[in-house]
C-alpha cells in the first residue's frame, strides 16, 4: 500500500486535514513512517493497530513520541477502543468477513459518538484478493463464514489454486468469486446494505487502492482531486511507474537466475570432482585388494 504514498493517499491526506487518522495492518512501517511524519507537522494522531508487528516497525516508532497511539489487537477488537478517525488506511486481513466487520464496526462507532464515518483508504480491491478471500489466522473467522482454504499458490485468470501461483504460504479461499469472497466484494456488500450514500473509486494496479467516501466527508474539493486520479495525464504517470517497477522486477528475477545458475555450474563442478575422487578411490582400494590376495604356487 505504500507506493500509493505520494501521488495518491498524501494528497486525499492534505485534503481532508485530518486529526485523527486509524491505520490498520502496520506491517514493516513504511506508510506508518510517511503518517507519522504528517502527524508531526499537522498536530495529528494516528493510531496503529497491528498484532504481528514486523522488526522495522518497532524501529520506527521509536523515532516518534506524541504522534501516535499503538495497539497490539486484531483490528475487530481495536476498532471500538479508539477514538474515531477521520481516515482509515485498511490493509489488514485480507477476507470477507474480516472487512465486512471492519465496516460495520466504524461506521457504528461513529454513528454511536455523533460523527462523520471515516473516509476509508483500503487496500487489495484488485487481484488477487478482490473476489477472493486469504486468511491469516483461519481459526480466527467463523466456520459458517469462511470459505474452505488451502496453503496453496493463486494465479491470474485461475479460479482454483495451483502450486505454480504466488502466496502459497498464505491460506488462501480454494475458488475466486462468489458471494462473500474477497475484499472488494466485502465492500461492495457494505455500500449496498449502508442507510447513507457511500461513494466508492478503485485504482486498479499494484493490487487494488479502494477510495471509500461517505457523503458527509465528501467536499468539491476531495471530488475533483479523486476523480483526477483516472485522466489521461495522472494515468500516464502511473504506467510510467508500473513499468519501472516491472523492469525493476525483471532485473531483480534476472540477478537471481544468474545467481543461481552460477551456484548450479558450482554443484556440478563440485559434483564432477567427487566423482573422480571416488574413481581414484575405488581403484586404490582395488589395488590393495589386489595386493593381498595370495600369490599362485
Amino acid at each position: 500500500m505504500f507506493r500509493f504514498w505520494t501521488r495518491f493517499i498524501h494528497p486525499i491526506i492534505a485534503t481532508v486535514e485530518p486529526r485523527r487518522i486509524l491505520e490498520v495492518g502496520a506491517d514493516s512501517g513504511f506508510n506508518t513512517q510517511h503518517l507519522l511524519e504528517y502527524c508531526a507537522a499537522h498536530d495529528c494522531i494516528v493510531d496503529i493497530v497491528d498484532p504481528a508487528p514486523r522488526p522495522r516497525l518497532r524501529e520506527v516508532l521509536a523515532r516518534f513520541d506524541q504522534e501516535y497511539q499503538y495497539y497490539p489487537l486484531k483490528s475487530v477488537h481495536a476498532i471500538p477502543q479508539v477514538e474515531p478517525p477521520d481516515i482509515v488506511l485498511l490493509d489488514g486481513d485480507h477476507n470477507w468477513a474480516t472487512v465486512h466487520a471492519e465496516f460495520k464496526l466504524l461506521y457504528a462507532r461513529a454513528e454511536g459518538l455523533g460523527v462523520a464515518p471515516p473516509l476509508v483508504l483500503m487496500h487489495d480491491v484488485a487481484w488477487p484478493y478482490a473476489r477472493r478471500d486469504m486468511y491469516y489466522s483461519p481459526e480466527d473467522i467463523p466456520e459458517a463464514e469462511r470459505h474452505p482454504f488451502a496453503y496453496c499458490g493463486v494465479f491470474p485468470g485461475m479460479s482454483e489454486l495451483t502450486e505454480e501461483g504466488m502466496n502459497g504460504m498464505l491460506a488462501n479461499a480454494q475458488h475466486e468469486g462468489g458471494p462473500r469472497n474477497g475484499v472488494l466484494t466485502a465492500v461492495e456488500d457494505f455500500i449496498a446494505s449502508a442507510s447513507t450514500p457511500i461513494s466508492l473509486y478503485r485504482l486498479p494496479f499494484f493490487n487494488g487502492l479502494g477510495i471509500v467516501v461517505p457523503e458527509a466527508r465528501m467536499t468539491g474539493a476531495l471530488r475533483t482531486l479523486i476523480e483526477g486520479f483516472s485522466s489521461a495525464e495522472s494515468l500516464a504517470v502511473t504506467c510510467a511507474e508500473l513499468e519501472e517497477y516491472f523492469m525493476k522486477m525483471n532485473a531483480s528475477l534476472q540477478k537471481t537466475e544468474a545467481s543461481l545458475t552460477r551456484r548450479t555450474e558450482a554443484l556440478i563442478r563440485a559434483r564432477a570432482v567427487m566423482q573422480e575422487q571416488a574413481r581414484r578411490i575405488a581403484e586404490l582400494e582395488q589395488a590393495m585388494e589386489a595386493s593381498r590376495a595370495p600369490t599362485a604356487a
